[in-house]
This record gives C-alpha cells, sequence and structure tokens, in this order.
C-alpha cells in the first residue's frame, strides 16, 4: 500500500468518529422530549452548602453571592488567593468567607483546599454546590430545585443573562444552548453528561472523588467528569432551575480562558487515560459520547478541518480520473496483483473520506436545525451571522496556539512550591 492510500485510509479512519458523534447528537436532538428513563422521585434537597471559587474577581464576586444570601443555604466564596475588594465587599455583605492564602494553579486546587478545611463537616450537607464567580441567580432559585433520589453529582441548566453580544459570545450562546438539550437527552437515555463547571451539585463522597480530587489538569471540570464515571458515579442532567452565566464581551478575554481549556484537556487526554480506558471497559457507548464531547473541540476547528479533507479528497479523485488511475492496465486487471490493489483501495479510502467528512458537516447542520425547531430565536439565543462564525474562529485560532506553544501557562496545573 502506497504512501496517499495509508494516508487517506488514516484521515478516513479518524473522520469516521466526528460524523459518529454527529448522527448521534443529531438523533438525540430529535428525539422526542422526555426521553427514555423512567420518571424518578426528586425532593428539595435538606441541607445544602454553596460555594464560589473566585480569583482575583474583586467586588463582583459579591453579586453572586447577595443573590444566594436570599436563599435558605449556607453560602462560602473561596477565595483563592488575595483579594481585598472582594473580601471588604463581602465581609459588609456578611459573607463567609475562606481564603486560600497562595492562589492557583488551577481551581481544582482550591476545591481541595475547602475539602481539607472543612473536613467532615463537609458531611452535615446534603450536597455542595459550586457556583462560578460570574453568574448569577433568579429569585427564588432554589425554590424549584428538586433532585431525584440517589442522585450524587447533578448538572443544572446555565444561559447568558441577557443578550450575548456580536461575535464569538453569540456562538457559545448557540453551543451552550445545544449543550443543554443535549444534557438532557443524554441523561434522559442513560448517557454520561458531562460537568460544565457552572451550577453543578455534589454529594459529599462525590465532592470528594470529583472536584476536590482534580488537581492534575486546568480542566477541572472535565477531569472530574470522568473520575466520577470511572468509579460508577452518574452525573445527572437536572431540567431546572435555570442560571445565568455573565460572560466576557472581550474576544480577547474569552481567547485566555479558551486557551487554558485546550491546553487543559490536551493534558487530560494523557493523565486521565486509565480513567478513560476504565469507563470504556464498563460503558463504550456512553464512554465513547463523553470523549467525543470532551475532545471533539473547538468543533469549528474540527468541521472545518473536515471540510478541507473532504474537498481534498474530491480533488484528488477529479487528479486522479484526469490521469486515468481508475481506467489505466492496472485497474482493469491488465497489471501485477498488487498493481490493481493499489487504485481499489486508494479510490475507497478516498470516497469514504469525502462521504464521512461531508456526513459530519451534514449532521451538524441538521442538529443546528433541530435545536432551532426547539428553541427558536429567544434573546439569550439570537441568529449567528457568517461574521459571528469568523469572530469564534479567530478566537480559537488563538486560543489553540496558546494552549499548544504555553503548556507551563496554560494547563501544567501542578501544586504550588
Amino acid at each position: 500500500m502506497d504512501n496517499l492510500t495509508t494516508l487517506s485510509a488514516a484521515f478516513a479512519t479518524v473522520a469516521a468518529a466526528p460524523a459518529l458523534d454527529g448522527f448521534l447528537r443529531w438523533r438525540r436532538l430529535t428525539a422526542p422530549q422526555g426521553g427514555t428513563r423512567a420518571p424518578e422521585s426528586a425532593r428539595a434537597p435538606a441541607k445544602m452548602l454553596a460555594v464560589i471559587p473566585a480569583r482575583a474577581e474583586g467586588a463582583r464576586v459579591g453579586d453572586l453571592a447577595s443573590d444566594l444570601k436570599r436563599e435558605t443555604l449556607d453560602v462560602l466564596v473561596l477565595l483563592d488567593g488575595p483579594d481585598p475588594d472582594a473580601e471588604a465587599r463581602l465581609k459588609a455583605d456578611g459573607v463567609l468567607t475562606l481564603s486560600k492564602k497562595s492562589p492557583g494553579p488551577a481551581k481544582g486546587h482550591a476545591l481541595a483546599f475547602l475539602a481539607q478545611e472543612l473536613g467532615k463537616r463537609l458531611d452535615d450537607y446534603a450536597y455542595i454546590l459550586v457556583f462560578d464567580a460570574d453568574m448569577r441567580l433568579p429569585d427564588g432559585f432554589f425554590r424549584d430545585l428538586r433532585v431525584p433520589e440517589g442522585t450524587e453529582a447533578f448538572q443544572l441548566p446555565v444561559r447568558p443573562a441577557g443578550v450575548p453580544a456580536p461575535g464569538a459570545p453569540r456562538v457559545e450562546a448557540l453551543s451552550l444552548a445545544e449543550a443543554r438539550l443535549d444534557d438532557r437527552a443524554r441523561d434522559a437515555a442513560g448517557l454520561p453528561v458531562r460537568l460544565r463547571g457552572k451550577a453543578m451539585g455534589f454529594s459529599p463522597r462525590a465532592f470528594r472523588l470529583g472536584p476536590a480530587a482534580s488537581t492534575r489538569t486546568t480542566a477541572e471540570d472535565s477531569e472530574a467528569t470522568l473520575a466520577l464515571l470511572a468509579r460508577g458515579v452518574v452525573v445527572r442532567a437536572l431540567d431546572g432551575p435555570f442560571a445565568f452565566d455573565e460572560p466576557s464581551s472581550d474576544a480577547g478575554a474569552m481567547g485566555r480562558s479558551r486557551a487554558r481549556w485546550f491546553g487543559g484537556h490536551l493534558k487530560l487526554l494523557f493523565s486521565a487515560f486509565g480513567d478513560l480506558v476504565r469507563s470504556f471497559a464498563k460503558r463504550p457507548v456512553g464512554t465513547f459520547v463523553l470523549a467525543a464531547d470532551l475532545w471533539f473541540r473547538p468543533r469549528i476547528f474540527l468541521l472545518g478541518t473536515l471540510a478541507i479533507l473532504a474537498s481534498a479528497s474530491d480533488v484528488a479523485m477529479v487528479i486522479l480520473s484526469s490521469n486515468g488511475a481508475w481506467t489505466g492496465p492496472a485497474a482493469s486487471g491488465g497489471g501485477a496483483a498488487d498493481g490493481t490493489a493499489r487504485p481499489v483501495a486508494l479510490l475507497v479510502c478516498l470516497l469514504l473520506l469525502s462521504l464521512l467528512g461531508k456526513s459530519a458537516l451534514l449532521f451538524e447542520w441538521f442538529s443546528i436545525v433541530a435545536l432551532r425547531q426547539r428553541i427558536g430565536y429567544p434573546t439569550e439565543c439570537p441568529p449567528v451571522s457568517a461574521a459571528d462564525l469568523s469572530d469564534s474562529l479567530l478566537m480559537w485560532i488563538g486560543a489553540v496556539v496558546r494552549g499548544v506553544t504555553s503548556p507551563s501557562r496554560w494547563h501544567r496545573a501542578r501544586p504550588p512550591a
């Protein structure tokens, strides 16, 4: 087998996974609402602790703390390093704080510090809830919170606060809406749900096994998801209540956080490989779905690459056809046996690559159409234009470059010296 055939076969094999993932996501988004899981009893948790990890957030962390103080639960702001403005605001508002004097290197280390400091007091709570500092909660957020019996970890739905700014924020809003519906569909089908870092809840045991033990990478929430799955802890996706995310409209700030995310997932592929293998041995389909959600991103990058590969395979077939590769002596049987195998194998590989690449693009489009049929065009998820996609692509290009070229800064989560 020559180099071109080998390369085409390798690309076709790689393209099969995102094509399958696209098909499965489209099927989940078009499945009847309500899913296949049997109805379960759900109740309001008896006692909860709300934790807000914050690093250099300033006084604005007090906004979320004030939202939580309206509710009947304990609130703790975990300051990851000195933050005088936050401390002053929280002290004035009467919010309990816990300070980790040495910041970083990642959120997992801050949560590990919390688990160590509270010790057995964590067991006094039914659930420990973790919120990002840039979130807001509506009045009566916990009034409608119901958790199915036996749940040890759950992800609450999140949507943007207000109308996202043009550009990358609008693409992110669309992605967030798709993730929210896909999480519900996966939960209904008994498939693993990914922790997304915002508005999560854990039993004390799950908190210690997941978030408080995820210190190997800066992709802490994905690391916790794999760790919990490997240990038999199922993450559930709840229908509500909604939390509101207030992301930055600045492309530079978005790019920096995505670089950290991308670099963290590069390391996670190696550092959590054992968890991935153990999960795959127990639940192959579910682990594939989760792995695709973790590593087939940024999707705009992946789809662009597949489009290029599919186009290149079409061009190669046209060029080879014009040179008589499929109709010459080797292809017609007049050549040696190995001469016959080469054109046929190459043609099959190029056809597969073209088909799989285009299938992934097609199912992505079908998924977006199905999503819009479900949600319409609400204010928090307006139409996405070509200019928005272009801005998002440029943002991700910068993030990927930073994530790959600055490993010590972006994704080597190590305990401080």
